[in-house]
């Protein structure tokens, strides 16, 4: 059983233990986000969509200010996920506004905030509707660039583990301190959704950390026998009780997916047997948290294990190294930065991009 108040190890292990240095996140620039989201103009519809480019700013904060120019409630702003502040990002953002014409959304005047483009749609935009997110990262001064180069490779062939990073759970663990004494209580305090959300978040977060790195430490990317499998490119999932020639074939062309838990008043949610046994044990200190998860009803859900670079690229701007690459919408860019140079463990900032 865990302390409320025990400090909480906010640092796990990486597949990559040569790193060098370099200097991240400078400047907003440095860091680059563009949501991965084809949408159609409809041309009518009450939810009026909006693809802004923000700098230093966020992400809640820009949508209390589309609020307040549309006389609205913020209630009736969407989006589809929190981006970093310190950083240069796109996004949709859609506001309902029934019976209205478009508004002329270039007279909002906001400090960097960019309305680049205006849709009407029939339905507003929900949470984690777009697919991915694409980043564009300069880090400075690469202090060793051969080492570099060979950490990218890896990065690039093998991928990394699908960690959270370390904002989500707030500075010095405050999400998670703030989220345990809150849910342990014998009837948890009414709060804000979007506290009560942050909070339960990263307390999920830290769990399945926690499982994914001892995981590997184990069994590196290894299948056990009944681990639940996620489709590549969806959240459809299945049990593997056993592992055959065409499901290790499918797991080697990342076809399939292997999961960690995202525990719930139901632990771990969907595996079994040697997957099952394994789990538990390495929650089994944390019994209290997931018991205290059935006061609020929250279901566990599963997370890909692993995490794999699409359309990575590298370039090189004297000793800058300039990379891009899209990763699938929840996961976080800081976990394949931490496998090329060493990062601060406190970074402070909004989540990932989910």
């Amino acid at each position: 059983m865990s302390s409320i108040s025990e400090p909480f190890q906010l640092s796990w292990p990486t597949l990559n233990q040569q790193k060098t240095t370099a200097s991240f996140k400078q400047q907003p620039a440095d860091f680059r986000v563009r949501e991965v989201l084809d949408v159609d103009d409809e041309g009518e519809g009450e939810h009026q969509w909006l693809w802004i480019k923000k700098t230093g700013a966020n992400t809640r904060f820009v949508a209390e200010q589309l609020a307040k120019f549309a006389g609205v409630h913020p209630r009736n702003v969407s989006f589809s996920g929190m981006k970093d502040r310190n950083a240069v990002t796109w996004q949709w953002f859609s506001i309902q506004l029934p019976g209205k014409d478009t508004l002329d959304w270039q007279q909002m005047m906001l400090e960097g905030v960019e309305v680049e483009r205006v849709i009407r749609r029939t339905k507003k935009l929900k949470t984690g509707f777009h697919k991915a997110n694409a980043f564009t990262i300069r880090l400075r001064d690469v202090a060793d660039t051969e080492r570099f180069e060979k950490n990218w490779q890896a990065l690039c062939s093998q991928g990394t583990l699908n960690y959270f990073g370390a904002q989500r759970f707030g500075f010095n663990g405050s999400n998670l301190l703030n989220g345990r004494q809150w849910i342990s209580a014998e009837r948890p305090a009414k709060i804000a959704k979007g506290k009560r959300s942050i909070w339960l978040s990263a307390m999920r977060s830290y769990l399945f950390n926690q499982v994914v790195a001892a995981r590997y430490q184990q069994y590196q990317f290894m299948p056990l026998a009944g681990d639940c499998v996620m489709l590549q490119g969806s959240q459809s999932v299945f049990i593997a009780e056993q592992w055959d020639d065409e499901l290790l074939s499918r797991l080697a062309s990342a076809d399939i997916q292997l999961t960690g838990p995202m525990p719930g008043e139901d632990g771990v949610g969907n595996v079994t047997t040697d997957a099952l046994q394994f789990e538990t044990s390495q929650l089994a200190q944390f019994d209290d948290w997931i018991a205290d998860f059935a006061k609020v009803r929250l279901k566990a859900a599963r997370r890909p294990y692993r995490l794999l670079l699409q359309q990575p690229e590298l370039m090189w701007q004297n000793q800058d190294a300039i990379i891009s690459f899209t990763l699938p919408t929840g996961s976080f860019a800081t976990a394949c930065i931490n496998e090329l140079i060493d990062l601060a463990v406190t970074e402070n900032d909004e989540n990932s991009v989910e």
